[in-house]
């Protein structure tokens, strides 16, 4: 039977218990941080930073609520993952449950440290929760693909290496870096047959004449008196 996803979020509680090894699976890890060596200690709330790795459009306050419920009913939740520049710890993963520590109070919360700095804990934060925990919404997932796509440096990189950094599809970041650069999708001309005129929708009118379609906009008499200014013979016919 396929594992459920965990509603309450990676890191969150699932009834009384959640174990880290069931959430923090390598899966969902950046390429570059997958194999450097890691430490799970407990640390001060103090010491961690928000160096904007939160993708989120929001946090919930719901969510939040939730979890210091839980936490305060003793329920076990996985460390967050912070980065570590020598300084700071640069929170990468776990706002909801860094917020829930602090509402009811506490000083100190289960980490997983790497090393790395405030762009490192980014880079793991823009793919955060992409098969796991509170499910990203739409929005959350163009705010990732925005983060990366805004960054001079890693604008750089190729649509597909951006969609696997962000876990989206590598044609959503074509149109979001378009829509970005000022691009908007053009409607496609329609294609006129010899002999048809478009109008002004461009789609052809079917007609044989363009001069016939704007002489009939001109009443009879302006053109009678028009074609004899000119020296022109008007013959009458039957319609």
């Amino acid at each position: 039977m396929a594992a459920k996803r965990n509603p309450a979020g990676r890191g969150g509680a699932s009834g009384n218990h959640v174990h880290a090894a069931n959430l923090n699976g390598p899966e969902d890890k950046q390429a570059d941080t997958q194999t450097q060596p890691v430490k799970v200690e407990s640390v001060p709330l103090a010491r961690i930073k928000d160096g904007g790795a939160q993708m989120r459009v929001e946090l919930r306050v719901k969510t939040i609520n939730d979890y210091a419920s839980d936490m305060l009913n003793g329920a076990n939740f996985p460390p967050i993952v912070a980065f570590d520049d020598g300084a700071d710890l640069w929170l990468a993963e776990g706002f909801h449950r860094v917020e829930a520590k602090r509402k009811i109070g506490h000083e100190t919360i289960m980490a997983e440290i790497r090393k790395g700095s405030a762009r490192d804990a980014i880079l793991y934060g823009i793919g955060a929760n992409a098969t796991h925990g509170l499910r990203r919404t739409q929005a959350d997932k163009r705010r990732a693909v925005e983060r990366l796509l805004k960054d001079s440096e890693w604008a750089r990189w190729s649509d597909r290496k951006i969609a696997e950094t962000a876990k989206v599809d590598h044609k959503t970041v074509g149109t979001i870096r378009r829509e970005l650069a000022g691009e908007f999708p053009t409607t496609k001309a329609a294609k006129v047959k010899p002999g048809e005129f478009p109008t002004a929708n461009g789609k052809p009118n079917n007609r044989a004449s363009l001069l016939g379609d704007v002489l009939r906009t001109i009443p009879d008499d302006v053109l009678v008196a028009e074609c004899r200014r000119r020296g022109l013979t008007v013959e009458a016919t039957n319609a």
